[in-house]
């Protein structure tokens, strides 16, 4: 059901929904429109012409810069808000009073009769007066605000030329033409030549206002540079006399070249350090070698100094030499021969000379490491002094930079303040400004204000533009239900039918004037209860409800008079139909009926009397009505206990419908006890009264307890209003007019199948006969 419901929300809305509503409210927006226009109409047609003048001005990026002098207070016109601060510039007021004073619009006659408006101005100045007045006398002011009482003469001219400055700029237009340096100033007035001008004034004490400006700044910009250019050049000689002080006491000539030679000395120094460290670092190495096979005169020949050296190469070939000729001559002489013995001395003799040579090498091996370790030392302390050297100077360097800069920084200063002195003596007689009239402002012809045929347009449209938005908005308070898509929409009820509003002038004099049904059957508000007579006899696919309960959501919603004409329209309609009045909180049916109520439903509800005792016939054939009887203290009570479906039962034998009347569903729980045992329940709603809350909060009821809801019947609806006429028209014309035949066609399908059903299951007698024919009759109808 939750489901059905969401998606009955989301339906979409079509604009015949739309239309219904403009129609259900369209003398509000017939009268809202009307009020609108009226008053525009009136606004328009009172006011005085105004008109329009507009002067062209062009604003240049940059000043004109003669003698190519870029001016000491020269206007930074690529700053992006330099052109907005020009705009307001045009708009301030110190701009404003210098044209009024220089016009005299203070006695002019447009200004001067400023306070005295006409028309419907007047009256809303005159009511706003009222209000002001009304909401002083309600709050009186704060005890520090100064009454216009106390005012001086003074503040009193100063507050009155305040409101013509304000006055003088809600007039005034000042707007920028894109993509240029133009500017149009307008200015509105009823007086077509003043405004012309106002206008050429205002761009002319513009230009004026701004040489003022640029002159007065030229001065201001002298006496500042004179002022100062003497502190400048103080300030110069006492720098420099600083610096030449500094350097005759370190004795500094040309710093930069001092700098330089030591940069190159220390360069120098590190890389002889480099080579020596790298000559010692190698004599070393061949040096403990030495040292290592000093024991050793067979690897101490092995160095490559050693094998390298000419002489010992010499020596040892020689050596080699002897040796093979030793052994040679051995093995043919023998060791004992004096020429061996020669030989072998001579060897012994090469030998001694290859060592003393060896030791030589490595003696001179050790001095010349000996001689680079020294030498390493005194280049190190050499490259150690002169970076001390190099930091020593640097120390000066900062101080002597320092005052260096400083001395030529007074000196630019000074120059530049010297040069800005005598530029600004120069062209403090110029007058160029970098704004120039383009176009003067001319006289016009023809008033801007009001433009009627617009305003007039514009006042139709907001007209009905309001109107139709308070109708929208009527209907988004209102939030009864209306029309079988409300029910659909909101309840998810089926639609019965609707009941239109009974006019009970038509029926005075007669006995039960509330009974259409019976007084005219073929009114349109019996048709509709014939309609719903369809409706209920259908709601079932083999046979019609026995039992109804016709109930409400809330009182007076013509739930009585509902139940009474659709049982006069079925008892007209050949069935046997009886009537309940189980209303015992305030019974209806016996006054509508002209009945006796002495005895009634009460009464069979606590056994005192028989049906037959209570029963009374009705205005028409076939109609019988038992009346509520005896108010009972508890009708809940009695209602709870079996013995009314007792009754119900006994009525079912007898009668073909039994309409049950009862009190509303929300104020007491009678009619949902009733609702149990009933076959079905058929809901009445005030169209256009009933709020939804209330019949849903009703629905609810008659859930919770499974109560069968046939639907519901939208009752006492006001065909001459057109939000109700143009869908209950169309809902008739699809009933009896082009959708007739396939209205028809399914009926007569509904009709063969009641009958059918009736014959076979019940084996009908003639009486029964009568009746499914008269029902026929009634669908054919």
């Amino acid at each position: 059901m939750e489901h059905q419901l969401s998606s009955f929300q989301e339906e979409e809305i079509h604009l015949r929904d739309y239309w219904r509503v403009i129609m259900k409210y369209r003398w509000t927006v017939v009268t809202m429109f009307i009020i609108v226009l009226v008053t525009v109409a009136i606004a328009t047609f009172s006011m005085d012409p105004v008109y329009k003048a507009t002067a062209q001005i062009l604003i240049d990026k940059e000043n004109p810069n003669i003698l190519s002098i870029q001016e000491v207070m020269s206007l930074d016109a690529r700053d992006v808000d330099y052109y907005q601060t020009q705009y307001k510039i045009l708009q301030s007021r110190s701009l404003a009073r210098a044209v009024i004073k220089s016009m005299d619009l203070a006695h002019h006659k447009e200004f001067a009769d400023m306070g005295q408006e006409k028309g419907l101005v007047a009256l809303i100045n005159s009511i706003k007066e009222s209000l002001s007045s009304l909401l002083h006398s309600l709050f009186p002011p704060h005890k520090g605000s100064q009454p216009s009482a106390d005012l001086t003469p003074a503040e009193i001219q100063e507050r009155e030329e305040g409101k013509l400055i304000d006055e003088f700029l809600d007039r005034l237009q000042v707007e920028p033409i894109r993509n240029s340096h133009l500017v149009n100033i307008s200015f509105l007035a009823h007086d077509p030549t003043l405004s012309a001008r106002v206008v050429n004034a205002l761009a002319d004490q513009y230009i004026q206002h701004n040489l003022r400006l640029k002159y007065e700044a030229s001065i201001d910009a002298s006496e500042w540079l004179n002022k100062n250019v003497g502190e400048l050049k103080k300030k110069v000689e006492s720098s420099e006399e600083a610096l030449h002080s500094y350097k005759e006491e370190n004795k500094i000539v040309s710093l930069e070249e001092k700098q330089d030679i030591i940069v190159q000395k220390l360069s120098e120094l590190n890389t002889a350090v480099t080579d020596a460290k790298t000559k010692r670092i190698r004599l070393e190495t061949l040096y403990n070698q030495a040292m290592k096979f000093k024991n050793s005169w067979e690897m101490l020949e092995s160095l490559p100094s050693v094998m390298n050296n000419p002489l010992i190469q010499e020596l040892k070939k020689n050596y080699i030499t002897l040796l093979a000729e030793y052994t040679r001559e051995s093995k043919q002489y023998g060791e004992k021969h004096p020429h061996i013995i020669k030989i072998n001395s001579e060897l012994t003799a090469l030998r001694n000379r290859i060592q003393s040579e060896v030791q030589k090498i490595v003696d001179s091996i050790k001095t010349e490491y000996e001689i680079a370790v020294a030498q390493e030392k005194v280049l190190i302390d050499a490259l150690n002094e002169q970076k001390e050297e190099a930091l020593e100077l640097n120390k000066k360097a900062i101080q002597y930079n320092v005052l260096k800069r400083d001395a030529e920084s007074n000196q630019q200063m000074f120059e530049v303040v010297l040069n800005r002195l005598k530029e600004t003596d120069l062209t403090r007689g110029l007058k160029t400004s970098n704004v120039r009239i383009i176009d003067r402002a001319e006289v016009p012809e023809h008033p801007v204000k009001p433009n009627k045929k617009l305003n007039l347009l514009l006042g139709a449209l907001v007209g009905l533009f309001a109107g139709v938005g308070l109708a929208f908005f009527f209907e988004y308070l209102d939030n009864t239900i209306k029309t079988p898509e409300d029910l659909k929409r909101y309840l998810d009820l089926p639609f019965l039918g609707p009941v239109p509003h009974l006019d009970l002038a038509e029926t005075a004099g007669l006995p039960c004037p509330e009974m259409i049904a019976l007084h005219k059957p073929k009114s349109h508000i019996s048709e509709a209860y014939k309609g719903l007579r369809t409706s209920v006899l259908f709601s079932f696919p083999d046979h019609g409800p026995k039992a109804l309960l016709i109930t409400s959501a809330s009182p007076s919603e013509g739930k009585t008079i509902t139940s009474a004409n659709l049982a006069i329209t079925m008892a007209q309609g050949g069935s046997r139909v009886v009537m309940l009045d189980c209303d015992m909180r305030k019974p209806r049916l016996h006054r509508l009926f002209s009945m006796k109520n002495e005895r009634g439903i009460s009464n069979l509800l606590v056994g005192q009397c028989q049906i037959k005792d209570v029963i009374q016939d009705g205005p028409v054939a076939n109609l019988k009505v038992i009346t509520c009887g005896h108010r009972p203290p508890n009708p809940s009570e009695l209602l709870v206990s079996d013995r009314l479906g007792q009754i119900l039962a006994e009525l079912k034998e007898e009668f073909d419908h039994i309409i049950i009347d009862s009190p509303p569903l929300v104020a007491v729980t009678d009619s949902v006890i009733i609702s149990r045992i009933v076959d079905g329940v058929i809901l009445v709603i005030h169209g256009g009264v009933t709020s939804r809350e209330v019949i849903k909060r009703g629905c609810d009821l008659l859930k919770n307890v499974k109560a069968p809801l046939l639907g519901a019947i939208i009752n006492n609806i006001d065909l001459g209003k057109r939000s109700y006429y143009y869908y209950y028209q169309y809902y008739y014309y699809q009933y009896y007019g082009d959708g007739e035949q396939k209205v028809e066609r399914r009926r007569r399908r509904r009709k063969r199948r009641v009958h059918e059903d009736a014959v076979a299951k019940i084996g009908v007698d003639e009486s029964q006969e009568e009746e499914v024919e008269s029902q026929q009759q009634l669908v054919r109808r």
